[in-house]
C-alpha cells in the first residue's frame, strides 16, 4: 500500500475497518483542533455508510422493500450519485449493488436488517444492479428491484476527502489523510509514495511525490478468502457475479479520493474502459506487478520521467 512521509504532528486510530493515520503541520495552536475535526467528520461517514452499522443510511436501503423511498443524508445521496455515475461510465463494471455476491463468498455478514433477497445469496441468477438504485429529488431513493448494496470501494475515499477538507478549514497547511491505503496528501512540497509489490509484500517501489491529490490502492496481498478453489479476493466479476482475485496491485492518483478509491476496481475489472475514464477524472493508473511498475494517463506523480515505465 501507499505510504507517505512529512514532519507533523501525527494521530491514528481504527476506523472504515482499518488504521486510518492523520498527519498535519501548521500554526501548533490549530493543529490538534484540526485533527479532531478530521476524525470526527470520518466517523460521521462511518456512520452513514457502513455496511455493517443496522442505523446506517445503507443499511436502510437494505432493508427497504422495492418501490418505498428511503430519505438518505445528503453526504450519502453525492456518494450514491457519484458511484452510479462511475457504474453508467464503467459499462457496469463498478457497481455498488455487488453484496449479496460479497455476502455469499465471506466477505461482508448477512445484512442485520437486510430484507431477504428474490433468490437465494448463493446462486442468484439475476441479482440487482446499480442501476436498480433509482435516485429521487430531495436526498430520496428507492429500488426498482430488491437487491442490497455496499459503499466499501468508494465511501472509504470520499471519508479521506472529508477529512482533508476539515483540516484545510482549521487552518492546517500541510496534511495528509491516510485509510489502509486510501490516502490524500496536501502542502508545500510532495508526499513521497511506495507501493508495495502483490506478490511480495516486503518489496517496495518508490514511485515518486503525492502533492495536493490522492492516491487508492487496491490489491490481493492482504489476503484473499478462498471459497472452493482458487483464491479470491472481495472484488466482483460483473459478468459472472463472483469474486475473483486481484492478481496485481493496482493504483489510481486523481485529484479525490473517491475518485481514486472506486476506479481501483475499474482497472481490474473493465481495463477497455481505462483511457476515457482517467482522461474524464484527470487520472493516472498505477500497477505494480512482478514485472515491476508502469503507468497510464496524466502523470500525476512528481518524479523523474524515466522512473516508472509507462505503457502508453
Amino acid at each position: 500500500m501507499p505510504r507517505g512521509g512529512g514532519q507533523c504532528v501525527a494521530r491514528m486510530r481504527p476506523l472504515l475497518g482499518t488504521l486510518v493515520e492523520i498527519r498535519a503541520g501548521g500554526a501548533a495552536s490549530r493543529v490538534a483542533g484540526g485533527i479532531a475535526a478530521a476524525f470526527a467528520a470520518i466517523e460521521r461517514v462511518q456512520r452513514l455508510m457502513s455496511f455493517h452499522d443496522a442505523g446506517s443510511d445503507v443499511s436502510r436501503i437494505n432493508s427497504s422493500p422495492v418501490g418505498r423511498e428511503v430519505a438518505v443524508d445528503r453526504e450519502t445521496y453525492g456518494v450514491l450519485r457519484h458511484a452510479l455515475d462511475l457504474g453508467h461510465r464503467s459499462g457496469g463494471a463498478f457497481d455498488i449493488a455487488v453484496a449479496p455476491s460479497l455476502v455469499s463468498a465471506g466477505f461482508l455478514p448477512y445484512p442485520a436488517l437486510g430484507e431477504p433477497l428474490p433468490q437465494k445469496v448463493d446462486d442468484a441468477i439475476h441479482p440487482a444492479r446499480f442501476s436498480d438504485l433509482e435516485l429521487l429529488s430531495d436526498c430520496g431513493v428507492r429500488w426498482r428491484k430488491q437487491g442490497w448494496i455496499d459503499l466499501g470501494g468508494i465511501a472509504k475515499g470520499y471519508a479521506v476527502d472529508v477529512a482533508v477538507a476539515a483540516l484545510q478549514s482549521h487552518g492546517i497547511t500541510r496534511g495528509l489523510v491516510n485509510a489502509g491505503g486510501d490516502l490524500r496528501g496536501f502542502g508545500d512540497r510532495p508526499w513521497p509514495i511506495q507501493i508495495r509489490a502483490p506478490e511480495k509484500p516486503e518489496t517496495l517501489f518508490e514511485v515518486g511525490g503525492l502533492r495536493d491529490a490522492a492516491i487508492a490502492t487496491s490489491a490481493g496481498y492482504p489476503g484473499g478468502r478462498r471459497v472452493g478453489s482458487p483464491m479470491v479476493d472481495p472484488i466482483v466479476d460483473p459478468e459472472s457475479g463472483d469474486c475473483v482475485a486481484w492478481n496485481v496491485s493496482i493504483s489510481v492518483v486523481a485529484s479525490h479520493c473517491m475518485a481514486a478509491d472506486a476506479l481501483t476496481k475499474v482497472v481490474r475489472l473493465a481495463p477497455a474502459a481505462l483511457p476515457a475514464l482517467l482522461e474524464h477524472y484527470d487520472a493516472q493508473a498505477v500497477l505494480a506487478d512482478d514485472l515491476g511498475v508502469r503507468s497510464c494517463g496524466r502523470n500525476r506523480l512528481q518524479r523523474e520521467p524515466a522512473a516508472i515505465r509507462s505503457v502508453r
